[in-house]
């Protein structure tokens, strides 16, 4: 005659305490690291950004008898790019570390008109250039506090969601006419951070008066 088989034990505290040891162990490792690299591929993904959307407004020129596209605000010139199916995602117009994030949804053909919506839009374009301006000039870059010129941005110690944020050690992320894109170091002002004299000089070289920016559209 079998006997009846006996009830399977549980873990014991012995067991139990090795798993908790274990699992404060990885989170230790964990955590540091994560610390170290998560500023520099927010930064890598936000420039990615910046180089397609350079790109896009290339693309398009290229199929305009080389002419930009223009509009009233950044958000506008942005979904001209979709209406012409340059671009097919609007989730390139966002930045990490952004209050500015696009929700995926463009609306329907041919108008688009959930494109970059207000809100949806990360980015500041310089107005008037041709892709025959002298290639080193930033052309695209992260919002400023507004579109005044030159722009300023917040003198803050670290990365924030606002609008006009810098990253660590007061830079922002600017595109180029030829497809680079660069971090570029801020000077300080009395009412905040700036671009150095040379970047400034060197867009005001190639613009007649008056120069302009293209807003971003906030939501009301």
């Amino acid at each position: 005659m079998n006997e009846p088989e006996k009830p399977k034990k549980g873990w014991g505290w012995l067991q139990w305490s090795v798993a908790v040891v274990v699992m404060l162990l990885m989170a230790s490792l964990y955590v540091p690291t994560f610390a170290r690299i998560s500023p520099m591929a927010n930064q890598s993904s936000t420039s990615n950004n910046c180089r397609q959307i350079i790109m896009a407004l290339k693309i398009y020129a290229g199929d305009n008898n080389g002419v930009f596209p223009d509009g009233e605000t950044a958000n506008l010139v942005f979904r001209k790019l979709i209406q012409k199916e340059v671009v097919q995602d609007e989730r390139i117009f966002g930045g990490k570390v952004s209050p500015f994030v696009p929700d995926g949804n463009v609306g329907i053909a041919p108008n688009f008109e959930e494109a970059v919506s207000p809100g949806e839009n990360h980015w500041m374009i310089v107005a008037g250039l041709k892709p025959g301006n002298a290639a080193t000039i930033p052309f695209v870059f992260e919002n400023s506090t507004n579109h005044a010129w030159p722009p300023v941005w917040r003198n803050d110690p670290q990365s924030l969601p606002l609008r006009g944020r810098v990253w660590r050690g007061g830079k922002i992320i600017a595109g180029r006419l030829d497809n680079s894109v660069n971090v570029e170091k801020l000077i300080k002002k009395s009412n905040g951070l700036t671009l150095s004299d040379g970047l400034r000089q060197a867009i005001e070289r190639e613009i007649s008066s008056p120069l302009r920016i293209l807003d971003i559209e906030e939501r009301k």
